[in-house]
């Protein structure tokens, strides 16, 4: 967060406009301006873990699921309120259609009525799986407003055993449940060579390829 790792890129790489593009963005933020976070992860690779420990940090705003295709996922619901309003609540809807005004506003950390979500709050983020965009057709948001502002820090999650994943999310969609720690002890899945590979291709390059 404190922006070494930008400060190292510039020094090893000064000819690369990537780096002095990174190092520019330390000084662009104001004062006022929390850090904002993106955690860039698949499914099953730990997020709902990650983002639950950040959330308990006292400085840390952390939403979770901020575009998911299906609902709007946060631990401060009350957020929710669209601002400037006093019942309206941001549905996916609305947030598909007007999705930087939305992400504007979780940026800010505040609730609607101007107040802070957390006194010492800090940095503010969410987390994102790369269908969440493409699902709703805001791709080029998720290019414009995270991937190319270098003043959002990323954080790539990845777990080392994709076999895991894999078997992991398949039990999900077998079962339907997501968050269960325990699934049924004859519960059984069939490992598609072919559709392992695939995935296995999709989760070790896609954030390399963005």
């Amino acid at each position: 967060m404190t922006g070494v790792a930008d400060i190292y890129l510039m020094l090893s790489r000064p000819k690369s406009k990537e780096s002095r593009q990174r190092f520019s963005a330390m000084f662009q933020k104001k004062d006022s301006e929390l850090q904002k976070v993106a955690i860039l992860s698949w499914k099953r690779s730990g997020s709902n873990l990650l983002c639950g420990i950040l959330h308990n940090h006292p400085e840390i705003i952390m939403h979770n699921e901020l575009f998911n295709p299906i609902d709007i996922f946060t631990y401060h619901p009350v957020s929710l309120l669209r601002t400037g309003t006093e019942d309206q609540r941001w549905t996916p809807l609305a947030r598909d259609l007007w999705p930087k005004i939305f992400l504007e506003q979780m940026w800010s950390g505040r609730y609607a009525d101007g107040s802070k979500l957390k006194p010492d709050g800090k940095v503010v983020g969410f987390k994102s799986f790369p269908d969440h965009w493409k699902d709703a057709g805001n791709e080029h948001v998720w290019n414009e407003v995270i991937l190319d502002d270098f003043r959002v820090k990323k954080i790539i999650l990845s777990r080392d055993c994709e076999l895991s994943i894999f078997v992991s999310m398949m039990r999900a969609e077998t079962t339907g449940s997501y968050m269960i720690k325990k699934y049924p002890i004859d519960l059984k899945v069939r490992i598609d060579i072919p559709a392992f590979q695939a995935f296995v291709n999709h989760y070790r390059f896609t954030f390399q390829r963005k």
